[in-house]
Order: structure tokens, then C-alpha cells, then sequence
């Protein structure tokens, strides 16, 4: 149950970081952040007494919180990074060091996944990689891809720090702590904003699509613990949930008419069967 959990969430992760990037188009991503957190924050306060206990414990909800600080800065940074380079470049960036971090720290606590898991991790690390590569050629589009490569990796590292954290949360304290996360990224982006100058919630074309983005991501952060709370090692439900960018270059293939290349194909194929491994594992 918990590796389906994480594949769903992973769809979602997809949806709506490709929604962001396009919101970021029309308006500025910390912009598009705050207005998806917002609507975030009013999805999770309807959800959370219905699921779980029945009322958040202070330990869950300073853990949410903290993930949220270090999720709201990786979320600012990726969709600047897909407002301004590649999709097909900076979401598998992110999500390689987002599943890499975990994979380091779940060796570190002890965690030992069987030998057909291992191996489904060899294969689907790679594969995120690959299915970033680009195909765009010229010392023209170097500059473009090494800043998403750059940007996304740092995205990555604080994806895999807010994964590490919110999995440190009680099996038993339902949703609350994502009410945590969303309350401490909030200020923390507005913050940015008003430091940028930038308008707190977005306005116009892009308004709608900022909604949407938050909506998916709040539903996907939400199939995410809930994954992180079913019996199971945490290092694989991150790494699973971060297969993510297949959605976004697919999406971005289909809306964007981004070509895919041979490299990126098997790349897919590839974190096909690494998610399949894991699952028997």
C-alpha cells in the first residue's frame, strides 16, 4: 500500500509542478507559490479533522512545520528554475537529489531494503537522470541548461530534507502536520515576496492555474504521509514519490510539444521497471 501511495503521489507531484511552471509564465513563481500554499492551507484545514486523531500534537506540528520551511524554499526555486530553463532539465535535477538525500539518510539510520529493492533503487536513480537529459545542442543552450541543472538540484536537496522531516511525524497524527508545514511556508514566502517586491498572490491568466498547482500539491503531499505512515521504509516511499518528473516531461510533451528523445524515453522505461522492483521488494 505504501509504494501505491507514493506512485500516486508522484502523479500528483507531476500535475502540479507542471501546472506551477506554467503559472510562474505569467506571473512571478513566488507569487504562484504563495497563492498555492493558501489554497494548500484552506484544503488541508478541511481535511485534517476528518483524518487521523483528533487534534494535532505540538511534536508533529513543529515537524510539519520545519518541512514546510524547507519545502516552500525548494518549491520557489523549481518553479523559478521551470519558469526560466527547461522542464525536461530542471524537475528531474530536483528530483534525483529529492530521492538521493533520502536514500543517503535511510542508510544512515539503519534502514536495509531487500536485495531485488536495492536494485530497483540502481535503476530508478539513473532513470530519473535520464530522463532529464536534453537534447538541445549549441553553446547557445548550455548556459540555459546548466542553471537548470543548477536550480534544480537545489530544489532536490530541500525536497529530500522536507521528506526526511515530515516522515519523522506520529503514524497516528492523520494530516496535522501538513497544517504545520503550510503555516510556517507561508511567512516564510511572503516574506520572499515582499522582500522581491513581488505581488503576494497572483492576479489575471495565471491566477487559476497557481489554484490548481496548490490544490495537486496539497493532494499530493497528503498521499505522501500518508504513505510515509503505512509499515514500509521511509528511503523508498521518497525515492518512489520523487519519480514525479515522468508526469511533468510527459505533460510537457503533450501541452508544450517538448520533444522527448531516445535517452529520456528509456529513461521512463527504466524508472518503469525500478518502481516495479521496489514493489515486490
Amino acid at each position: 500500500m505504501a509504494v501505491l501511495l507514493a506512485v500516486l503521489s508522484a502523479a500528483a507531484f507531476g500535475g502540479a509542478d507542471f501546472i506551477g511552471g506554467l503559472a510562474s509564465r505569467k506571473a512571478s513563481a513566488v507569487s504562484v507559490v504563495v497563492t498555492a500554499h493558501l489554497i494548500g492551507l484552506a484544503l488541508v484545514a478541511v481535511v485534517a479533522p476528518f483524518w487521523g486523531s483528533a487534534g494535532p500534537a505540538s511534536a508533529d506540528l513543529l515537524w510539519g512545520a520545519a518541512a514546510g520551511a524547507a519545502g516552500a524554499g525548494g518549491l520557489v526555486i523549481l518553479y523559478h528554475a521551470l519558469a526560466t530553463t527547461r522542464f525536461s532539465v530542471a524537475a528531474p535535477a530536483a528530483a534525483l537529489l529529492g530521492a538521493a538525500v533520502p536514500v543517503v539518510y535511510g542508510v544512515l539510520v539503519g534502514e536495509r531494503p531487500e536485495p531485488i529493492a536495492w536494485a530497483g533503487v540502481a535503476v530508478a536513480l539513473p532513470a530519473i537522470l535520464m530522463i532529464g537529459v536534453t537534447s538541445e545542442e549549441g553553446e547557445a543552450g548550455k548556459p540555459l541548461v546548466r542553471r537548470a541543472v543548477l536550480l534544480g538540484s537545489l530544489a532536490g536537496v530541500l525536497f529530500g530534507l522536507f521528506g526526511i522531516l515530515i516522515s519523522q511525524t506520529a503514524d497516528t497524527s492523520g494530516v496535522w502536520p501538513l497544517l504545520g508545514a503550510r503555516l510556517a511556508s507561508i511567512p516564510v514566502i511572503a516574506g520572499v515576496a515582499l522582500v522581491r517586491r513581488h505581488p503576494l498572490l497572483v492576479e489575471g491568466r495565471g491566477l487559476a492555474l497557481a489554484l490548481t498547482a496548490g490544490a495537486a500539491d496539497m493532494s499530493a503531499n497528503i498521499l505522501l504521509l500518508a504513505a510515509l505512515h503505512e509499515p514500509g521504509l521511509v528511503s523508498l516511499v521518497l525515492l518512489v514519490s520523487s519519480l514525479y518528473p515522468a508526469g511533468t516531461v510527459l505533460l510537457a510533451r503533450v501541452v508544450l510539444d517538448e520533444r522527448m528523445n531516445r535517452v529520456q524515453v528509456a529513461g521512463l522505461l527504466l524508472a518503469g521497471l525500478g518502481l516495479a522492483l521496489i514493489a515486490i521488494g
